[in-house]
């Protein structure tokens, strides 16, 4: 090894110094310590840097990284990702190959977990994935979708850090790491087929960390040759559909042609020079070849062995699995290193699942393992995924991790891949530039006095400078004051007042105190039916009877949605909506947030057709992603009819009442929507008033409390509520709200909805539409709040207007720009509120105008 030969003028000059001066002690000479610590696995190096600081030095320098790889023996493991219990971050876990070494070995089972190493806490959701299927020098690339986001990180070290986001809009892409052994740097390479507009189609962009270009992405010198920009589109393409990244092997990385492309099975680019090159089709490959039936199967896939690049010839369909290696890449001979024979005790492993992917090889030059990873679809969006190690020589089969995920793809779809190989390296990864200036003691005390400031001084903090915008509008920082300001559990709820805009006819925001401290104008007066729900993170929806507004009150964020149910000429054939402060046309409308994807959802639930005396009607359902460009889905129906109050949200579920006037079911039921699984369920209410019959006035409906789901039962004899908590199959009393002494919240004239619980003595916040009030349970008396009876009330005409919300461009305003023109208002029979109340939180929520599109690689 070279470690005993080396010599001291190959040790950086300030380490030099220091072992002159401390002699590294007076009986082991310098060569023999340097001898013994390359040997050390990853963690005992990182101990012994604390020794001292001139093995601090030694041990961090690029010379004894370079040694302690040369000199490593440990054999590769497996490393898989998965979103936390929250899905606030993600784990990074690790799992070794050998037997002795699993948890799971005397049991005989294959382990559901590895050894948990570190999470990346600015990856949340579950899409997160794995790029690169093994490790490229020890650093391994990731990929988040809903960020547009690349990580690298180190396994081993526990190190990770995120890559600025590139300036190139794409509509495909693919990515890949690789090492450059001239230069020892590592570059990310991304390829891109650009949208219709770009006068250039394909182009290839790289990032280098800590190079002469600067902290950023940068194009290749020459750019994509004009004669293989066809080939390299395709190959973009091949790679973002079939979710096949390339693979680095002998100082290139490769991506896999379509099969049905003629003359070319490769396109490589060389990570050092930085040009492309063609490799050309194997003889084994047929041409013009159709693709299998399964949706997932794809005939080939490349992957790196032993440091050559081969190519896995998926061949289930006649019980086989071929590996060719590449062994010239000017004449494009391949020749056949394995073949696998899945018939027999492999079948039940390798040919029932949907996919089957080699990723590499293990073990020892005189028995090496193929390490396989399989996929099978079990329900929705759970997907079991085995990993296998096989011996060709014995034919073993051994199943080392046994998982099941969930994915926010459809089943249709093949789930991305979050395994991959890693060895025990000291590759360092470097701190981006914006990550070096986060983790000053300055900015540090920046941002902790931005999490305290209220969201409208914060979105004018933006002005103060330009480190101070990139700040406030990075995305962790949206979601650290998001929770920094609401996540707490003796918040006090915060009242806001929804008026008409000013300037053209549209909404405006302002809070309970400034409408307390003086008398809003006429022109400040609503003069159309507003319903709004309660903040689901950081967002409200306003809607109206054709169309419905996401909105952040404290920052002037505004997108809105034209209503997907029935049109406006189809009204005859429904009954007249019932006149209460809650209702607005013929359908409900909800707002949740999916975990899984980071992204605000609405959920429109609207009648075709509702008639009470035949019991007969047709429902319908669409849902809408507010921060991306999924298109608005229709293909989920209610199993019940829902009443006309608005649904509750809590915990990523969305919660309505039934109706029993419609339909076979004479009983009150709550009706869930679970946005993760995209799936509706029943749960039914408190037996003791589940049934309903035509004479029972009482109304049911459902509202959150306090962070728990409540059934409320409104009886107009007794003029009182009565507050259920449904929570973990248990039902209890929570409240009773007693209001016959209180005429201007009586349940006899009036829909009584009670919107949240004061932690300071408990007192219920409750709406009518015209009077909120504090109802304190014990003394069983209300505290109005705030009366609307003595604002003139504007009857809504027939006309046409622009609809004027909050500027998203202006931060400091919460008056509204143009959104959408010619909305058309009908004529409704009953008087609209000048105000509306509504709750919110204090938030810096938005979304980008131009919604991004989430394709992998």
């Amino acid at each position: 090894m070279r470690g005993s030969n080396m010599m001291e003028e190959d040790m950086p000059t300030e380490v030099n110094k220091t072992m002159t001066k401390i002699g590294y002690g007076a009986s082991l000479p310098y060569e023999m310590i340097v001898e013994v610590l390359q040997w050390l696995p990853v963690k005992s190096v990182f101990r012994f840097q604390a020794v001292c600081r001139s093995w601090a030095a030694l041990l961090s320098s690029n010379e004894f990284r370079s040694l302690h790889t040369a000199a490593s023996r440990a054999p590769p493991k497996l490393l898989y990702i998965s979103p936390t219990a929250g899905l606030d971050s993600t784990a990074v876990y690790s799992c070794p190959f050998s037997p002795s070494s699993s948890s799971s070995s005397s049991s005989g089972r294959p382990r559901d977990r590895g050894n948990l190493l570190f999470t990346i806490d600015g990856a949340r959701g579950n899409c997160l994935e794995v790029v690169t299927p093994a490790s490229c020098h020890g650093l391994i690339l990731l990929y988040d979708a809903v960020t547009t986001a690349y990580y690298i990180c180190n396994a081993a070290t526990r190190a990770a850090t995120r890559l600025p986001l590139s300036t190139n809009n794409a509509s495909r892409s693919t990515t890949g790491l690789g090492f450059d052994a001239r230069t020892k740097e590592y570059k990310v390479v991304r390829l891109i087929n650009g949208l219709c507009h770009h006068k250039v189609g394909v182009r290839c962009e790289v990032y280098t960390a800590r190079s002469r270009y600067g902290d950023c992405w940068r194009p290749v010198a020459g750019g994509v040759p004009a004669d293989l920009r066809p080939l390299v589109g395709a190959a973009v393409i091949n790679a973002s559909m079939s979710k096949l990244p390339p693979v680095f092997a002998n100082g290139s990385l490769h991506w896999l042609m379509d099969p049905t492309k003629l003359g070319v099975a490769v396109i490589s680019f060389s990570i050092t020079e930085e040009t492309f090159a063609c490799i050309p089709s194997p003889p084994f490959w047929v041409p013009g070849a159709c693709p299998a039936s399964n949706p997932w199967s794809t005939a080939e896939h490349l992957v790196e062995m032993d440091g050559q690049l081969c190519l896995a010839s998926d061949l289930r369909s006649r019980d086989t699995l071929e590996i060719w290696q590449l062994r010239d890449y000017s004449s494009g001979h391949w020749s056949l290193n394995h073949r696998i024979s899945l018939s027999g005790p492999l079948e039940t492993h390798l040919i029932q699942p949907q996919s089957a992917r080699v990723i590499g090889n293990c073990g020892s030059s005189s028995g090496k393992k193929i390490i396989i990873v399989t996929c099978n679809h079990k329900i929705d969006n759970k997907f079991e995924k085995n990993v296998h190690t096989y011996d060709p020589k014995s034919d073993a089969l051994e199943t080392i991790l046994s998982v099941v995920e969930t994915h926010s793809s459809p089943h249709y779809e093949r789930p991305s891949s979050r395994f991959s190989l890693f060895e025990e390296t000291l590759a360092p990864v470097h701190k981006t530039d914006e990550e070096i200036a986060s983790s000053s003691a300055q900015a540090k005390a920046t941002r902790d006095i931005l999490l305290r400031l209220p969201a409208k001084s914060a979105i004018r903090s933006k002005l103060v400078c330009k480190q101070w915008l990139r700040l406030i509008e990075k995305q962790n920082f949206i979601e650290s004051y998001f929770e920094h300001n609401n996540i707490m559990q003796d918040k006090r709820p915060m009242v806001m007042f929804v008026g008409k805009g000013t300037g053209r006819s549209g909404f405006s925001f302002a809070p309970m105190n400034i409408c307390l401290g003086g008398t809003p104008s006429h022109g400040a007066l609503l003069d159309r039916k507003v319903v709004c729900s309660k903040p689901c993170h950081g967002m409200n929806l306003v809607s109206t009877e054709t169309a419905d507004y996401l909105c952040n009150p404290c920052t002037g964020f505004h997108r809105s949605y034209a209503n997907g149910g029935p049109k406006l000429d189809l009204a005859w054939r429904m009954p007249s909506a019932e006149e209460h402060a809650f209702t607005v046309g013929n359908k409900n409308v909800g707002l949740t947030f999916d975990p899984l994807i980071r992204d605000h959802v609405v959920v429109e639930i609207f009648y075709h057709l509702k008639d009470f005396e035949s019991r007969v009607y047709s429902l319908g359902c669409v849902l809408r992603w507010c921060g991306s460009r999924n298109m608005a889905c229709s293909n989920y129906v209610p199993p019940l009819p829902v009443n006309d109050m608005p649904p509750a949200y809590l915990d990523g579920m969305l919660y309505w009442m039934s109706e029993p006037r419609l339909g076979e079911s004479r009983e009150w039921e709550v009706i869930s929507f679970d946005i993760v699984t995209k799936m509706f369920d029943v749960i039914p209410c408190p037996s003791w008033f589940r049934a309903w019959h035509s004479r029972n006035r009482c109304r049911a409906f459902v509202v959150e409390l306090a962070r728990a789901l409540c059934v409320v039962l409104a009886d107009p004899v007794a003029n009182s509520l009565d507050v259920w908590k449904l929570e973990h199959s248990q039902r209890g009393r929570a409240y009773a709200i007693h209001l016959k002494e209180y005429p201007g919240y009586s349940v006899k004239t009036n829909v009584v909805v009670p919107l949240a619980v004061d932690p300071d003595g408990g007192r219920i916040l409750l709406n009518t539409g015209k009077k909120i009030g504090l109802y304190d349970p014990v003394e069983q008396t209300i505290q109005d709040l705030y009366s609307l009876d003595q604002v003139p009330v504007v009857r809504s005409k027939p006309h046409i207007n622009s609809v004027d919300m909050p500027s998203s461009s202006s931060g400091n305003s919460l008056t509204c720009s143009k959104v959408l023109t010619g909305e058309v208002i009908t004529t409704m029979d009953t008087s609209s509120m000048p105000f509306v109340p509504m709750l919110y939180e204090e938030s810096l929520v938005c979304y980008s105008r131009v919604a991004k599109l989430n394709f992998l690689w």
